[in-house]
């Protein structure tokens, strides 16, 4: 694996953004707008008054530039410039050096609460030339990448499921990816899920469901039990199970503009929408049984004895799973 670094301007990173050859779907990086308004503020300040900022690490394919580390940052900086947030209220001030009647001087700018647009010509320009290094890596394998993620991110504090990924094969990120990234679940996942790598793992888990079976059982949630499964077995899911997954998410997603799941029950849910797609059964049917628990659920004391603790043990998991099996028996 070979790298080569470069220091990349706001201004060419913004242009390449709007031609559509900056990307941030790559299957290792978390979907962008995880960051909260102070961090977006401090590393807009941190790029005006010098503070240096980490590397963004990037590979190129096909002519298009994919962050492998470093989403958040680029897009913030993106997002700034096409004035879709102010900065925090609290942002310190800054100190440019400006000309005044020709002469060079130090000039202190407000620029708490602003948006880039609102930013004086001077402070506009200033943060325009700045720059984010752009580290690119070249002559890589897909081993290589995962690894350079996993040390890139050993020293910080992403937990098991942001890391888990190191662990799959690039097959099998792909159709996590693909279905972690679905508009349904934006609309069933919180800011602070997607952030932790929640709506992965409830991918991996309904995958976990819809594989478990008379000769295989993987109805443990628990963190050991998902990676075997991740190590051992994903590898086998058929490109036809993806496919009616997807299928039963897409109609969920055009059946609810909005709703609220405990996020111990999605994968029960996602695995049924998968189960009555593929068996051909009644979706309005499934939606109505989804209604109903969701709205029975404060009550519903024989389903919430296996979500009071320990959910992500066998028993509940397993608990939990035949309960929605035997809903949509009926339909």
């Amino acid at each position: 694996m070979k790298t080569a670094s470069k220091d990349r301007s706001l201004t060419w990173i913004n242009n390449q953004y709007d031609r559509g050859n900056i990307s941030f779907s790559h299957k290792l990086q978390r979907p962008i707008g995880q960051w909260s308004p102070k961090m977006k503020s401090l590393l807009i300040h941190s790029l005006l008054v010098g503070f240096p900022v980490n590397p963004i690490y990037v590979v190129e394919e096909n002519n298009v530039i994919y962050t492998l580390d470093g989403s958040q940052r680029t897009s913030t900086c993106i997002s700034y410039i096409k004035n879709e947030f102010a900065l925090s209220k609290d942002t310190p001030n800054i100190t440019l050096s400006v000309k005044v009647d020709g002469e060079p001087t130090k000039k202190e700018f407000v620029i708490a609460g602003k948006k880039f647009k609102k930013l004086e010509t001077e402070v506009q320009e200033a943060l325009m030339s700045s720059g984010l290094e752009f580290c690119t890596l070249s002559d890589y394998t897909e081993d290589e990448v995962r690894e350079m993620f996993r040390r890139q991110n050993s020293g910080k504090p992403l937990n098991g499921k942001l890391l888990r990924i190191v662990q799959e094969s690039d097959r099998f990120s792909d159709l996590v990816y693909t279905l972690a990234t679905h508009p349904f679940m934006g609309k069933i996942m919180t800011k602070s899920q997607r952030k932790n790598g929640t709506d992965r793992d409830v991918i991996i888990q309904t995958f976990m469901l819809i594989e478990s079976g008379q000769d295989r059982n993987f109805v443990s949630f628990r963190n050991k039990d998902i990676d075997v499964f991740v190590s051992d077995y994903a590898d086998k899911i058929s490109e036809d199970t993806f496919t009616a997954l997807q299928e039963g998410m897409d109609a969920l997603n055009g059946a609810f503009d909005t709703i609220k799941i405990p996020v111990t029950s999605v994968p029960m849910i996602l695995y049924c929408a998968y189960r009555v797609k593929k068996d051909k059964k009644s979706f309005t049917k499934l939606v109505d049984v989804i209604n109903k628990f969701l709205a029975d659920y404060d009550t519903n004391e024989k389903y919430k004895q296996y979500v009071t603790s320990g959910t992500s043990g066998s028993e509940n998991v397993k608990g939990r799973f035949d309960y929605w099996k035997g809903l949509i028996k009926a339909i």
